[in-house]
């Protein structure tokens, strides 16, 4: 089966998007198992906000997509500003609210046959990077071990 696809869809508010899943290159590394990346992005201009509703797309698309390929997702949190809520306590990054939104998502729907793993980079001279690693639960050797090299960048 194909993994590379794209899936757009349009929000009860009206706002586009384009879910994308395309084969991630692991610079030679060989895991066993396939790395897609995920890419959610907004094709409309000027987005109030997200419902739970259009989270929970998000959601369903990724569940659909796993459910149908054994692989391990990769999405890395891009760093385009958004809007926040002036009176949020937290102050967060754009990176770290997406890729907390990201997880919040996953862990809202009890999903117990994934993993999901969340994963700082840390970067001095550009900013950190936020990454997310999903699969499903039997593939956690693998998760692993790509964590584990994600982290050998933090050294």
């Amino acid at each position: 089966m194909e993994l590379e696809k794209k899936i757009p869809f349009v929000t009860a508010e009206g706002y586009e998007y384009l879910v994308s899943f395309m084969v991630f290159s692991a610079n030679g590394m060989n895991y066993g198992i396939p790395i897609v990346d995920v890419s959610i992005t907004l094709m409309s201009t000027n987005i109030e906000h997200n419902s739970i509703k259009t989270l929970n797309v998000f959601t369903d698309i990724i569940d659909n997509y796993l459910k149908q390929h054994n692989v391990v997702l990769y999405y890395y949190c891009d760093t385009a500003p958004i809007k926040m809520r002036d009176n949020r306590k937290n102050k967060l990054l754009p990176q770290e609210f997406r890729s907390k939104l990201f997880s919040s998502m996953f862990d809202q729907r009890n999903f117990d046959n994934y993993i999901l793993k969340e994963i700082r980079i840390t970067d001095l001279e550009r900013g950190d990077h936020f990454t997310s690693l999903i699969s499903n639960i039997s593939n956690i050797d693998k998760v692993q071990l790509i964590e584990n090299d994600l982290q050998e960048l933090n050294k």
